[in-house]
C-alpha cells in the first residue's frame, strides 16, 4: 500500500482546522434551520435530510481538491470554463421551469442549477488569467478581457432570469480586479460607467415584474399580498423573535401565523432568526465574519498570485451572497432571490461552496512544491 512521503504528510499540517470548524458550524446551523423549516420527517425526502447527505458528499469534494494542487486547475480552466458556459446556454433551451424562470436542470432526483458551478469556474478562470497577464492589467485590453471573463456568465445568468445571481460574477470580477496590477483609473471609470448602465437596464432591459420588486421593498405594505408579502413576514419573524427566539417547540404555531414563505431558501435567514433569536444572529454575523477572515488569511499566505486571487474572488463571492441575503431579509435591499451561503437549502450550491473552500485549502498545504513518491 502506497504511503504518503514526510514531504506529502506536512501538507496537511498546512491545512487551516478553524475553517473547517467554522464552516462545519454554518453547515449545521443550516441543517437545523432547514429540519425546523419542514415538516420534521426523517427520511431522504425530506429537505434537511438531503442537505445533511449533500453536506458529506461536500466535505468529500472539499478533501479531494485539497488534496490536489491548486496549480494543476489553471491547466484545466479553459476546459472547465467553456464548459460551464455550455451548460448555461443550454439551461436556457432545456431547463426546467420554475416561478418564471429557466434556471436549473431536473434530474429527477434533484435539480441542478449550473450557475452555483459558473461562480467556482469563474474565480478560478479570472484568478488564472489576471496572474498570467501580470503587470499587463495596466493596460485596457486586458483590464476589458478579464471583465468579459466575469460578463459573460453574468449575461448569460440574467437571461434566465436571474439579477440576484448576476450581481454576484460582478461582485466576484470587482474583488479580483481590486487587489490586482491594474490602473485605478479603470475602475473609476467603471463605476462612473455604471450609472448610465444602470439608468438604460432600468428602462429599455428590466421587466415590469423586475422593477416592481426593486421598487416595492421601500414601501412593501402597498402590496402586502404580492411582491410585499415576503419582505413583511421576514420583518415580522426577526421582529417577534426576541433575544433567543421561539425555539423549535414553537416553530410550528409561530409559522401558521406568519406564513414565512421560502423559509428554507432565500428568507432562511429570517427562519433562523425566528428560531434563535438575536444571540442567534450575532453568532451567525461572527461565523461569516471569521470565515471571511479565514479565506482573506489564504490570500495573505499564499505563494503566488493565483492563490492569492482565487482566496479574493471566494471572499468576494462569500460577502457580497451573505450581505445581499441577509440585507432583503432585514429590509435594507430588494429581494433579488439569492440564498444564504451554507445555511439555506441546495444541495448543488452547498457542494460547489465546499469544494472551492477544498481548493482554498490546496493553496495552503500546497505553498511548497509535492514531493511524489510511494513506500
Amino acid at each position: 500500500m502506497a504511503m504518503l512521503e514526510p514531504s506529502q504528510r506536512s501538507t496537511w499540517r498546512n491545512a487551516d482546522p478553524a475553517m473547517l470548524i467554522i464552516t462545519l458550524l454554518l453547515v449545521g446551523f443550516g441543517v437545523v434551520t432547514i429540519f425546523s423549516a419542514s415538516d420534521h420527517s426523517v427520511s431522504l425526502a425530506d429537505p434537511a435530510a438531503k442537505q445533511a447527505l449533500f453536506a458529506i458528499i461536500g466535505l468529500i469534494a472539499m478533501s479531494i481538491m485539497a488534496a490536489l494542487d491548486y496549480r494543476f486547475w489553471r491547466m484545466l480552466i479553459v476546459p472547465v470554463y467553456i464548459g460551464a458556459l455550455g451548460l448555461l446556454v443550454l439551461v436556457l433551451q432545456f431547463g426546467a421551469v420554475w416561478g418564471g424562470a429557466q434556471r436549473w436542470f431536473d434530474l429527477k432526483v434533484l435539480s441542478f442549477q449550473p450557475s452555483e458551478t459558473a461562480k467556482l469556474a469563474t474565480i478560478v478562470a479570472l484568478a488564472a488569467f489576471v496572474s498570467l497577464r501580470g503587470l499587463h492589467m495596466r493596460g485596457p485590453f486586458s483590464f476589458a478581457a478579464s471583465g468579459l471573463i466575469a460578463a459573460v456568465p453574468a449575461v448569460l445568468v440574467f437571461i434566465e432570469p436571474d439579477l440576484g445571481t448576476a450581481l454576484i460574477f460582478i461582485a466576484i470580477w470587482l474583488g479580483v480586479a481590486i487587489v490586482s496590477r491594474t490602473r485605478g483609473l479603470y475602475l473609476i471609470g467603471c463605476a462612473l460607467a455604471a450609472v448610465p448602465v444602470t439608468y438604460y437596464f432600468w428602462h429599455n432591459v428590466f421587466q415590469d415584474y423586475q422593477r416592481d420588486r426593486l421598487r416595492i421593498f421601500l414601501h412593501p405594505e402597498r402590496d402586502d399580498t404580492g411582491q410585499g408579502f415576503n419582505i413583511i413576514q421576514a420583518k415580522i419573524t426577526i421582529g417577534q423573535a426576541g433575544l433567543v427566539g421561539h425555539r423549535f417547540a414553537e416553530t410550528a404555531q409561530i409559522n401558521q401565523y406568519q406564513r414565512l414563505v421560502v423559509s428554507e431558501s432565500d428568507f432562511a435567514f429570517a427562519h433562523a432568526i425566528g428560531n434563535f433569536g438575536f444571540i442567534g444572529a450575532l453568532a451567525l454575523f461572527a461565523l461569516y465574519l471569521l470565515l471571511i477572515w479565514r479565506y482573506l488569511r489564504v490570500a495573505h499566505l499564499a505563494r503566488d498570485e493565483f492563490g492569492q486571487l482565487i482566496a479574493v474572488g471566494a471572499a468576494a463571492m462569500l460577502f457580497v451572497q451573505a450581505f445581499i441575503n441577509i440585507g432583503m431579509n432585514v429590509n435594507i435591499l430588494p429581494p433579488v432571490g439569492i440564498p444564504l451561503p451554507f445555511i439555506s437549502a441546495g444541495g448543488v450550491s452547498l457542494v460547489t461552496l465546499l469544494a472551492l473552500q477544498g481548493i482554498l485549502q490546496s493553496v495552503l498545504m500546497h505553498r511548497q512544491r509535492l514531493a511524489f513518491g510511494s513506500g
